[in-house]
């Protein structure tokens, strides 16, 4: 069978970061390359180089389009490259990523430039079943489902000094440690979390990192102080890969508590996939995207949102019982690994070209 010849068009590549860029650069990279034969066209950059890309990326996908079995098109902001391809080249398999943001963010124009284009492609393919139930009821057809991948390796690299983090965070070796990774913003749950959840823990030996920044960054620290819970609750801010790695594989749980907030949506909750890789166990809300990021008793714990009870009541239980919950965790891991490595998640994209395609292509 001969190797599928592919053109991955994606705004959102390395050496831009954010997690859109850390999924292009992986899906375009762990292709079997016995099976596919890919070519990109990237955006490196800040977004406000659309301007120019966009176009340059039309033009260009349009004129090499011919030597090409699939065009695939990184996200649906991109669908103008898919479209003007598929006019000049009707014949070509285009397949468009749809994430969640990319069909729901609430400007007018934008989604009449979608809807334009719904239906015009030959596959769109979903990260998870939320974003493909959206897509669905906006009129989107001929979507399927294939989640995000996660890089098996990423906390083989160096890690910063645990002891160091403790002893600036206050954390002693009796203490339960807790955290919550990602963009703080109102559907994370991390601020509700903060003054829900650790009011009912006061009486625990638990400390609570939060990692990362974003528009509710203030809202928390109010809530910190207003709670009363500076020796329990510390914000750590961005931080450095090591660091990172390091909080990730000394804690003991993952927190993912977020909310429902109209208009917007967790398109997959890949975080929780990393925190089960790293080892942690990993308590999350059973919404959106994050349903198919964790699966209940075969990577994580999944709690309904906006719960409190049940979300203090499993912490208390973590504390009582962390080395049950760390071997727990560990088993959780493994499934995780097999189940969402970038090599198993690109077979699946690889399999659906191949029927696309037609089965024993020459």
């Amino acid at each position: 069978m001969k190797k599928i010849k592919l053109l991955y068009i994606t705004r959102k590549y390395p050496p831009a970061v954010g997690g859109m860029e850390n999924f292009s650069y992986n899906l375009y990279n762990n292709f079997d390359p016995s099976k596919v034969d890919a070519d990109i066209i990237s955006l490196g950059r800040s977004q406000k180089h659309l301007v120019w890309f966009l176009p340059y990326a039309l033009l260009k996908t349009v004129f090499k389009a011919g030597k090409y079995d699939v065009i695939f098109v990184g996200d649906a902001l991109l669908s103008s490259v898919g479209f003007f391809t598929k006019l000049f080249h009707p014949r070509k398999k285009v397949v468009v990523n749809v994430f969640g943001l990319d069909i729901t963010f609430k400007n007018k124009l934008y989604q009449l430039y979608l809807k334009f284009f719904y239906n015009k492609f030959d596959r769109y393919i979903s990260i998870s079943r939320e974003t493909d139930e959206t897509f669905r009821k906006r009129g989107g057809k001929r979507s399927c489902v294939i989640n995000c991948g996660v890089d098996t390796e990423q906390f083989s690299g160096e890690c910063a000094d645990y002891a160091e983090i403790c002893r600036k965070n206050g954390i002693s070796e009796d203490d339960t440690v807790i955290i919550t990774v990602g963009r703080l913003v109102k559907r994370k749950g991390v601020d509700w979390f903060v003054r829900n959840v650790m009011p009912e823990l006061k009486d625990e030996k638990v400390k609570y990192l939060i990692v990362g920044d974003g528009e509710d960054r203030e809202t928390i620290a109010e809530g910190i102080e207003k709670h009363g819970l500076s020796d329990k609750v510390k914000m750590l801010g961005r931080v450095e890969t090591a660091e990172l790695n390091s909080v990730y594989t000394h804690a003991d749980a993952f927190i993912m508590p977020n909310i429902h907030v109209d208009g917007d949506m967790e398109g997959f909750g890949l975080v929780a996939v990393e925190a089960s890789l790293a080892g942690l166990a990993v308590f999350a809300s059973g919404i959106e995207g994050i349903r198919d990021a964790v699966i209940d008793g075969k990577n994580g714990w999944i709690m309904e949102s906006g719960n409190a009870k049940q979300y203090a009541e499993r912490v208390k239980d973590l504390c009582a019982h962390r080395d049950e919950y760390k071997k727990k965790a560990a088993e959780y891991s493994r499934y995780t690994r097999d189940t969402y490595s970038w090599k198993s998640i690109c077979a699946k994209y690889v399999e659906l070209f191949e029927k696309m395609l037609g089965k024993g292509k020459k």
